[in-house]
């Protein structure tokens, strides 16, 4: 069996090392709410096909994540939320809300184009 050269252990070494310091810049609290919530909302938009679906998927759960201190500091009187001092729920709600509204106001804005207002 061949022994490793010292290059690739380099290589496999630097590797390692730069993906510790990206996971140690992650908050894993709202990397979970925002993977729940893209799931509920992967679940419930079944509308879409699968492949529209994967794509909303990625893009609500990597939104909800980015998203989540600023809902963390929002306070939504609408729905007698807020300030949510924990960032898993804050993720979890950024991420099944911002596709659904990203869409509507398409969808409201697609609309209104076409009836000329």
């Amino acid at each position: 069996m061949a022994e490793p050269s010292t290059a690739s252990v380099v290589a496999v070494s630097a590797v390692g090392a730069g993906l510790a310091g990206v996971l140690a810049g992650i908050n894993g609290a709202a990397a979970v709410g925002a993977l729940c919530g893209a799931v509920i909302f992967f679940i419930a938009a079944s509308e879409f096909a699968v492949r529209t679906r994967l794509v909303l998927f990625l893009i609500s759960f990597i939104m909800g994540y980015l998203f989540a201190p600023a809902v963390a500091k929002a306070k939504i009187e609408w729905l007698g939320v807020g300030p949510i001092d924990l960032p898993g729920p804050a993720a979890f709600m950024a991420s099944a809300m911002v596709v659904t509204v990203t869409l509507a106001a398409i969808r409201s804005r697609s609309r209104s184009a076409s009836t000329g207002g």
